[in-house]
């Protein structure tokens, strides 16, 4: 299965779910399922994903030669989808995986992809497609926005899931990424499944949550999942 983290609203942890999906994903299947590995994906040319998955802070280099996945979207690549996929540097999981990618080459492949929108959304499905057989569930992680890259990961994915903060904007920046979601779905992949509304760094005493998180479970009830509380050592444990 492919997974795509997306929310077009800066904030809500996106990243932080995604590669935690991952990392949970990871530690829970079953190491006899016929496929064990979870493989992350990084589309967001900032790249925090893919470097927090490797142990690297975003200023760090990257002391892994050759190419990296902006080459695959491009086209350009000559090795295999393999080639540019190394291990997560997570002492909990040995069976989480995570792609190259190098900020730089993502600006440039997010830059060339949206000057073609027509073949380009279609760039991320055909570099997984053969690495499907080989992992159990591949998390994406998107841009904060409705550019190319998070195009590219709802063409790909079969499921979706977005998180949110219970806040005005939140709500609104809910319904923008519903509305691009159902607008895939229309276009370019129908089976595009929404498998849950993640509320994120929900702070409980404040009487403006309650209220959405209340509407939120009339709204789109069971679709919201259990929300998870704003913690200093969440954001401690991110910036480690």
């Amino acid at each position: 299965m492919i997974l795509a983290v997306s929310a077009l609203k800066g904030g809500p942890g996106k990243t932080t779910f995604a590669v935690n999906v991952a990392a949970g994903l990871a530690l829970r299947i079953s190491r006899r399922t016929p496929r064990p590995r979870v493989l992350l994906i990084d589309l967001d040319p900032q790249a925090h994903a893919a470097y927090w998955a490797l142990g690297k802070s975003r200023g760090d280099p990257l002391p892994i030669p050759g190419e990296d996945l902006s080459a695959h979207l491009l086209g350009t690549a000559q090795g295999s989808p393999l080639d540019i996929i190394h291990p997560a540097a997570f002492p909990e999981t040995n069976n989480m995986d995570v792609a190259l990618v190098r900020p730089q080459g993502m600006a440039q492949a997010e830059r060339v992809l949206t000057s073609d929108l027509t073949d380009g959304i279609y760039a991320l499905e055909e570099y997984l497609e053969p690495l499907r057989s080989a992992y159990a569930v591949i998390v994406v992680d998107t841009p904060p926005s409705a550019g190319a890259m998070t195009l590219n990961a709802l063409v790909a994915a079969d499921a979706v899931l977005v998180p949110m903060e219970l806040t005005k904007l939140g709500v609104d920046g809910l319904r923008e990424t519903l509305a691009v979601i159902e607008k895939v779905r229309r276009r370019h992949n129908p089976d595009l499944r929404l498998i849950g509304i993640a509320p994120n760094r929900c702070d409980f005493r404040r009487s403006e949550t309650n209220d959405i998180y209340r509407f939120m479970r009339q709204q789109y009830k069971d679709l919201v999942l259990l929300p998870v509380s704003e913690r200093a050592q969440i954001a401690y444990a991110t910036s480690l």
